[in-house]
């Protein structure tokens, strides 16, 4: 009945925890969106800052994930099971995206200028990019074309594209999850005794029994 109580608890803590966490994660996800976004205006070469923000927007983007991750693990004593870190972990990482999500939809819905110059320089350098492989016309102009779509999407709001690509964030999310699930998951050693913390709380409950 004790080991009974203290999971739920646990997974009540963990649970609100990822919550948080959650929270967290989005909100610095969209500011280094926008950051990198602002970057990019002003880059005075494109190609190689378009990548370097890329790299260090992701690299930041998995750091975080895996610090959040190992104070979610704190949450529920240190020791989950391999379920229990996946069922954690994606609650804060799917929390976290749809808040980065909706964030940067609606800062391109207020402001769609700086992401459309990103587009433009995008086309401009995709061009480049194919031209200098010896690229033939007709796949530049097919690449072209995908990207103008894109482009002319961003212009006019469309709920449907923005739960696509919601879902195709969290199903990329999801396998994240499984991974870090994997790494940090942490069985509960056979041996060790565990209570539960109202019990603690109140010993006297134990010399009535």
């Amino acid at each position: 009945m004790t080991q009974h109580i203290h999971t739920d608890f646990s997974a009540e803590s963990v649970r609100r925890e990822g919550i948080k966490l959650g929270v967290y994660l989005g909100i610095l996800s969209l500011v280094i969106s926008i950051v990198s976004l602002y970057v990019l205006l002003n880059a005075t070469n494109f190609t190689v800052t378009s990548m370097i923000t890329g790299g260090i927007g992701m690299v930041a983007m998995i750091a975080l994930s895996a610090y959040f991750a190992v104070i979610l693990r704190k949450s529920a004593g240190g020791f989950w099971s391999f379920s229990q870190a996946l069922k954690g972990i994606f609650i804060m990482l799917a929390i976290g995206v749809i808040i980065s999500s909706v964030g940067t939809t609606l800062f391109n819905l207020v402001n769609p200028e700086p992401q459309q110059t990103i587009f433009d320089k995008t086309i401009n350098m995709t061009i480049e990019t194919l031209e200098s492989a010896g690229a033939d016309d007709d796949l530049i102009d097919k690449q072209v074309a995908d990207l103008e779509k894109k482009r002319d999407e961003l212009r006019t709001f469309s709920f449907g594209l923005v739960l696509k690509a919601l879902g195709v964030s969290l199903i990329m999310y999801f396998v994240f999850a499984l991974i870090l699930a994997a790494i940090l998951k942490r069985e509960r050693p056979a041996f060790l005794q565990v209570s539960n913390p109202a019990d603690e709380a109140h010993p006297w409950q134990d010399s009535n029994k």
